[in-house]
C-alpha cells in the first residue's frame, strides 16, 4: 500500500472513554499510527459517556442507542476531536450523518469467556453475572437452571464480584478485553461461538472520523486489517438488516475458509427458550452481501418475531441520538 503523506507536524485530537480498557485500546491505536507516521503528535480528549456516569442502570434501561458512543460522536461533529476509538461492539450500525467508520485494526479473539468456573463445572442454580441481554439469553439457553445477576462496570470490579459478597459463581466477559488488560489468565472457559456466538464487532476496535477529513482517513487506512474489516462489515450489515441494536440478543461467529468468509448468526429469545440460527459463506469482497443474506435467513426462520418480542419487552420507548 502506498504510504500517504502527512505533514511534518500534525496534531490529532483523539476521543476516548476514561475506563482502563478504553484508554488501553486508544493507546494501542495511537501506537499503531505512530509506528507508520512518527511525525504525528497526539492529544487525548477523554470523556465519560452517559453509561459511564450511570453504573447502576442496565443497558436497556437507558432506552437509547449508543449509550457509550453518542456523546463522542457529538464531539466529532463539533470538531472538538479528530477521531474516536471505540470498542466496535458498542458502535451503532447506523452512524451520524457526516461520520464514517474510517478503520478497523486487527481484531483480537472475539470469543466470550467464563471467569470463575467452566460451563460444565457450574453448580445447579449457579449465579452468573453479566450486564448483556445477549449473554443472559444465551447462557439461559444452554443452562436454564442458572440464575443471571445483572452487573456492570469496569472489568476489574466485575471480576472482583466472583466469590465476593454477591456470591457469584462466574461472570461472562469478552476475552479480548481481558487480554488487552493483561488479565487473560483469569479466563476459566472459552465459550464455543457455535453455541455461544459473540456480540457483533466484539474483539474489534472501530476508529470513527468525519467523512470530510480525507487526509486523516487516508492515514487511518494504513492501520486497517482487511480480514477484520470484512468480518465486522458482514456482522454489522446483518445486525442492521435485522433492525436490531447492539443490546439485543443477536450473536455472530465468523470464520475463514481460504478467501471465503463464513458467517453464522443466532437470535435468542430473552428467556433463552427459543433460538434460530442461520449461516452462509461468500467471497471476502462480498462481506456486506453475506450479512444481508444471513439476516434474511434469520427472518425467514422466525428471528424477526423473537426480536419484536424483545423490543416490546424492553425497548418500547427506544430513542436514537438523533431524536
Amino acid at each position: 500500500m502506498r504510504r500517504p503523506k502527512a505533514e511534518k507536524i500534525m496534531l490529532l485530537r483523539v476521543g476516548t472513554r476514561r475506563s482502563p480498557l478504553a484508554m488501553t485500546q486508544t493507546n494501542f491505536v495511537i501506537g499503531a499510527i505512530r509506528e507508520k507516521f512518527p511525525e504525528i503528535e497526539f492529544e487525548l480528549r477523554p470523556l465519560a459517556s452517559v453509561a459511564d456516569r450511570d453504573r447502576v442502570s442496565e443497558f436497556h434501561q437507558f432506552k437509547m442507542i449508543g449509550v457509550f458512543t453518542s456523546e463522542h460522536e457529538e464531539q466529532l461533529l463539533r470538531s472538538e476531536v479528530d477521531l474516536v476509538v471505540h470498542s466496535l461492539k458498542d458502535l451503532p450500525t447506523l452512524l451520524r450523518d457526516g461520520l464514517v467508520l474510517a478503520a478497523v485494526p486487527r481484531r483480537e479473539d472475539p470469543r466470550d469467556v467464563l471467569c470463575g468456573s467452566t460451563l460444565d463445572a457450574l453448580p445447579q442454580g449457579a449465579k452468573v453475572g453479566t450486564g448483556s441481554l445477549r449473554r443472559r439469553a444465551q447462557i439461559q439457553s444452554l443452562r436454564p437452571d442458572v440464575s443471571v445477576v445483572p452487573i456492570r462496570g469496569n472489568v476489574g470490579p466485575r471480576l472482583a464480584r466472583i466469590e465476593g459478597e454477591d456470591g457469584l459463581d462466574a461472570v461472562i466477559l469478552a476475552h479480548a478485553g481481558l487480554e488487552r488488560l493483561g488479565l487473560g489468565e483469569r479466563t476459566s472457559d472459552f465459550l464455543d461461538p457455535r453455541r455461544f456466538p459473540y456480540a457483533v464487532g466484539q474483539g474489534a476496535l472501530g476508529i470513527e472520523a468525519r467523512a470530510e477529513d480525507t487526509k486523516l482517513r487516508e492515514i487511518l487506512r494504513a492501520i486497517e486489517c482487511p480480514t477484520s474489516r470484512a468480518e465486522v462489515d458482514a456482522e454489522r450489515e446483518m445486525l442492521h438488516a435485522l433492525g436490531a441494536g447492539c443490546s439485543l440478543p443477536v450473536g455472530a461467529f465468523c470464520e475463514w475458509q481460504g478467501d471465503r468468509l463464513s458467517l453464522q448468526a443466532q437470535v435468542t429469545s430473552l428467556d433463552g427458550t427459543d433460538r434460530v440460527v442461520a449461516a452462509q459463506e461468500e467471497p471476502a469482497g462480498r462481506a456486506k452481501e453475506l450479512g444481508l443474506a444471513v439476516a434474511e435467513k434469520l427472518k425467514q426462520l422466525g428471528g424477526a418475531k423473537i426480536l419484536e418480542a424483545s423490543y416490546r419487552g424492553f425497548f418500547s420507548e427506544l430513542k436514537t441520538p438523533q431524536s
